[in-house]
């Protein structure tokens, strides 16, 4: 059971997320403890080759002093060597040094201290290059003690007067005479060792503590920078559980509270805001637009179904003309429904994803890997193939509008050529209701141009029509938008949605400028067609 439950314990563990805070927390007291062990390591082997250094170099100056000390007090018959040579008026033997008189063939003849210096394992190498005159030093350990041990050669001077006055750690006069005996130097590195275990605990402890201070340091700083996003978390979870709760969608005018930094995380935060004020006007939008939709539909339908109605229970009793008025009434209405129903569905299909249209796209484009081109059409040829259709409808009507050419340039675009018509029949259509037959200064009149500037074509139709208030004007093109002194003429509000979603799937845009009063001009910048492009 025991181990059933370390096993779930484990699992939910694993299965925990692992916040961005704890990450942050941990990868910088990685990169802390790495630098500090780092800096802990340096400074020990620092002080470690410099300690030890500093015992090997006073253990040489110590030993040289001793030789020349020993060397003036030799004996002028065998063995030479001083019994009890005087070695404490010097203040360097005041160091924690041993040493002692040995005879070449190993017979010791002082030791300070009562020292056991001359039962130390003897180095064979370095034994043999004192018997050759030369000074050696190694390290041994004995007992778990390290020591720096030093054989020095004893010979016999030529004059005393050759001996110096002075002596360093490196410059020590060479042994040139007779072998007479070996001086036998040590130190014990157990100082050196104990202040090296007290800086290896310092070092270990100081750098815990500091460890332990910037971890909770470095999480009090990582959770004060991150507690905005926190916000942004609790604000999306409120929005997420109070549509969880219904079949609205939640209250979209929440908004995290900008901090005062100017950072990235308040750039976050400000996107996040205007995420959800998009997504607010996009809602809001979308139910306009249902409402919209919902109250042009019911017109027609009502007055179909009342016609309909009507005319099931009274048929016998109305007049011929009569039951074909309200039938014509009936069509009529259906043709309107019918219209906007197909408004309706283009808009719906515009909205559709782009990713989806592009895959299609790529599968139409068939095995050479490209894209299939919509074809390319003679823009300035369809222009003006609808104008002369209007005029006749003019004429038709005995309508004094006059529908004039401006300035029209040969121009090729790309995209299906009833939809070209289709966007200009909607911005001439919308020139022609909105400019009055007659004014008091001269009829009204609509102008449509055409020409190229640079790699796009340029579509203007201006009019003298009734204008657009300026409040209106930013609002045009939504989908049943329509202004106050726009409602006395027929029409649905999806014109302009309508031509806005055509220009946008030829890649190009629509823009409007109006005065009140004067008329208006709407200008569309499309793509021109590359030559070569077929």
């Amino acid at each position: 059971m025991g181990e059933i439950g370390a096993a779930r314990a484990t699992a939910r563990l694993r299965a925990m997320p692992h916040t961005l805070r704890l990450r942050l927390v941990f990868w910088y007291g990685l990169l802390l403890t790495i630098t500090l062990v780092a800096f802990g390591t340096l400074i020990f082997l620092l002080a470690s080759n410099a300690l030890n250094q500093s015992v090997i170099t006073n253990t040489r100056v110590v030993g040289h002093a001793a030789l020349l000390d020993v060397e003036r007090q030799l004996q002028p018959n065998p063995p030479y060597l001083p019994l009890n040579p005087d070695l404490h008026d010097i203040d360097l033997y005041r160091t924690p040094i041993v040493f002692a008189l040995l005879t070449p063939d190993g017979q010791v003849v002082y030791s300070s201290n009562g020292s056991q210096l001359s039962m130390l394992p003897r180095n064979g190498a370095a034994w043999n290059a004192a018997l050759r005159r030369q000074e050696a030093w190694y390290t041994t350990e004995v007992n778990g003690d390290r020591l720096y041990v030093g054989v020095l050669p004893i010979c016999q001077p030529k004059t005393a007067n050759t001996l110096p006055a002075e002596v360093s750690a490196t410059a020590v006069p060479a042994c040139q005479g007779p072998l007479v005996g070996l001086l036998l130097v040590a130190k014990s590195f157990n100082d050196v060792d104990n202040i090296l275990l007290l800086l290896k605990t310092l070092l270990v402890v100081a750098s815990a503590v500091i460890l332990i201070g910037a971890l909770a340091g470095g999480w009090f700083i990582v959770s004060h920078i991150l507690r905005p996003l926190e916000d942004v978390v609790a604000t999306a979870r409120a929005i997420k559980e109070a549509t969880a709760r219904g079949t609205r969608i939640g209250d979209l005018s929440l908004r995290v509270p900008r901090p005062r930094r100017h950072d990235e995380i308040g750039l976050v935060i400000d996107s996040f805001n205007a995420m959800l004020s998009d997504l607010e006007h996009a809602v809001r939008a979308q139910r306009r637009f249902i409402a919209d939709a919902s109250h042009e539909l019911r017109a027609p339908l009502t007055t179909i179904q009342g016609n309909l109605a009507f005319l099931q229970r009274h048929i016998d009793e109305l007049p011929p003309e009569e039951r074909r008025t309200m039938l014509c009434d009936a069509h009529s209405e259906t043709l309107r429904l019918a219209r906007l129903v197909d408004d309706l569905l283009l808009l719906a299909r515009a909205d559709a994803s782009f990713a989806r249209r592009n895959a299609e796209e790529e599968i139409a484009a068939g095995s050479n890997g490209r894209r299939a081109l919509p074809p390319v059409v003679e823009l300035d040829r369809v222009v003006l193939h609808l104008i002369r259709q209007l005029r006749l409808r003019l004429q038709a009507e005995d309508s004094p509008l006059k529908l004039e050419i401006g300035h029209i340039e040969p121009v090729r675009v790309r995209g299906e050529e009833e939809q070209l018509r289709r966007l200009m029949l909607i911005l001439l259509d919308n020139a022609l209701k909105y400019t009055p037959a007659e004014s008091e200064q001269q009829p009204g009149r609509v102008v449509v141009s055409l020409e190229r500037i640079g790699n796009e074509a340029l579509l203007r139709v201006s009019d003298t029509g009734i204008g657009i208030d300026p409040a209106d004007l930013p609002h045009i093109f939504e989908r049943f938008y329509r202004a106050d002194r726009a409602r006395q003429r027929p029409g649905t509000g999806l014109g302009l949605a309508i031509a806005q979603t055509l220009v946008e799937q030829f890649g190009g845009r629509i823009g409007a400028e109006s005065v009140p009063g004067e008329g208006s001009t709407f200008s569309v910048w499309l793509p021109v067609a590359t030559p070569g492009s077929q």
